[in-house]
């Protein structure tokens, strides 16, 4: 009786605990954040440049000094000649095309296999990079999607396999990143991120999308627990068809409860922008409703940390 008692007393502050996260009112922009939004630099950390027409290094190149994006990357394919013109402010990541590759020739059982020619010279590719100093991470690593719009593009993966491992291995001994893209919400995935996070202390997980379907109290938990694990919020708002619905901002602004759980861990959130599956040429309007819809409701101290601080502390960046 008393731990029923127990459990329903845990269960009713749970409650009460997120239905305040939930009704508090985020700020009002103010000029001042208005301003700062419009003209700081940014970070973004999940610009896919693929190569083909349309996603060319020079393109991006372009996209960046137009919309004063001062540091790219963060998801592969890994661009060598992002990496000479950019230099130090390319945040290189790889495994994106590897990855791909796999599952398309060998389906979703193919991707917990180390031991194959692709994985083989990824991991060749990616420790001469660490080495060379060249190199941030791997990433976009999609590992839960179960629910996407193409079922051909489905797989469950659990991250503590054996290639996932290695990439946790490799970027635990050089001070890198994996960026992952898991439905945690859907599938639990927050749990087996927390696995990882305390395996490999030295290494930091970028959540791509902020782990969508995940609400953010959890998204909290995950960051009270574990000081190297890290979310960035791309693919949020009207330019990715989510017009008033957006998980994290709207045309309307911040969601209070985002507002909320970014403030109290400031140094756990990132930009980004996806411009994938035919988003490139719309690029500036990813930009741009970062700007006015989400950066602006951040207090000043959090949105630079948003905006460019925390990638430049963390990835060993060039100051602005």
């Amino acid at each position: 009786m008393n731990i029923s008692l127990l459990n329903f007393q845990t269960l009713l502050l749970s409650v009460v605990l997120l239905t305040a996260s939930m009704t508090t009112v985020a700020k009002s922009p103010t000029d001042e954040t208005r301003e700062l939004a419009k003209s700081i630099p940014l970070a973004d950390l999940h610009m896919h440049v693929y190569g083909y027409v349309g996603s060319t290094p020079p393109i991006f190149l372009r996209y960046m000094e137009q919309q004063n994006v001062r540091w790219g990357g963060g998801v592969g394919n890994y661009q060598s000649e992002l990496q000479e013109k950019l230099g130090p402010r390319y945040i290189a990541a790889i495994g994106n095309e590897a990855w791909h590759a796999v599952f398309k020739g060998r389906g979703e059982s193919g991707l917990s296999i180390l031991d194959q020619s692709a994985f083989n010279e990824l991991f060749r590719t990616a420790e001469q990079l660490f080495k060379d100093g060249k190199l941030k991470g791997f990433g976009e690593i999609h590992v839960k999607n179960k629910n996407k719009f193409d079922p051909s593009f489905e797989r469950s993966i659990p991250l503590d396999s054996p290639v996932i491992n290695k990439m946790y291995e490799l970027a635990s001994q050089y001070g890198g990143f994996v960026q992952i893209h898991s439905m945690g919400g859907i599938f639990g995935g927050y749990e087996e991120i927390s696995v990882m996070a305390e395996r490999y202390p030295k290494a930091l997980t970028i959540l791509s999308h902020c782990l969508p379907a995940t609400p953010p109290h959890l998204l909290g938990r995950l960051f009270e627990k574990h000081p190297n694990v890290v979310c960035e919020i791309s693919a949020q708002g009207p330019v990715h068809g989510h017009l008033d619905g957006g998980r994290i901002f709207t045309r309307n602004g911040l969601r209070p409860e985002w507002a909320d759980v970014i403030e109290r861990y400031p140094t756990q959130f990132l930009v980004g922008t996806d411009p994938c599956c035919g988003f490139d040429r719309r690029y500036g309007e990813m930009i741009e409703e970062i700007r006015r819809d989400f950066l602006p409701y951040l207090t000043p101290a959090t949105l630079r940390r948003v905006a460019y601080e925390n990638a430049v502390e963390r990835f060993n960046l060039p100051r602005p």
